[in-house]
């Protein structure tokens, strides 16, 4: 209890500094999404699924803001969508946000302590409401005119030569926030070489296999 209330502090500290926009909203439905599970997710054997980063961080904050963000992370030349162009020989992490509560969502926050991550985006792949803005310093920051109940995200992504790490994420309403936990983050460790990966990939398939 008190790792997560520390976690929520130097949330809270990160919220402040947001600035919120507004825009148009587009339409949105809040079906299952295709990243949780996906069959092309990163595979090094530290992952939440056998070894691989791909799962749904559901978040409820008890007072209106609550939702699952789904997510993937792609090796290099692994990511499946359109719309968004990884930078060449990184990891593409790759986010949907889903709104089940009574307060609209209005941003998702990831921090990034090792100041790995670049090539901000989104994708229109996955259908759902566009960011009306994205910035990336220390965080990575969408923000949303507003994600009502039953609404989800596009895709939103970013790319880095680092490997994942399990962190957390703040999802922000105008007046609260909820923190998911756990979402991956670049980490302090680079891409393995492409003999490496292909040996993590057989690793995973082994392991699949067994289950």
């Amino acid at each position: 209890m008190g790792a997560v209330c520390k976690l929520a502090r130097v949330a809270r500290t990160g919220v402040l500094a947001l600035g919120l926009a507004g825009a148009m909203t587009l339409g949105a439905s809040a079906e299952a999404g295709v990243l949780d599970g996906h069959a092309s997710a990163f595979n090094d054997g530290n992952g939440p699924s056998a070894g691989a980063w791909t799962a749904s961080t559901p978040f409820d904050n008890g007072v209106g803001v609550s939702g699952t963000v789904e997510w993937s992370v792609f090796g290099p030349g692994d990511f499946p969508y359109a719309g968004y162009s990884p930078t060449a020989g990184e990891l593409t992490y790759a986010f949907q946000v889903f709104s089940t509560g009574s307060a609209a969502i209005h941003s998702l926050t990831l921090n990034d302590p090792n100041g790995a991550a670049g090539n901000i985006g989104s994708f229109a792949d996955l259908a759902g409401e566009a960011p009306t803005s994205s910035t990336l310093t220390t965080q990575a920051i969408w923000n949303f005119a507003g994600l009502d109940a039953g609404e989800n995200s596009i895709g939103l992504a970013f790319s880095s030569i680092k490997t994942p790490d399990s962190l957390f994420g703040v999802v922000v309403n105008g007046g609260s926030f909820a923190v998911a936990i756990p979402l991956p983050v670049p980490g302090s460790n680079d891409i393995p070489e492409p003999a490496s990966l292909a040996l993590l990939g057989a690793g995973g398939l082994l392991m699949l296999r067994r289950r």
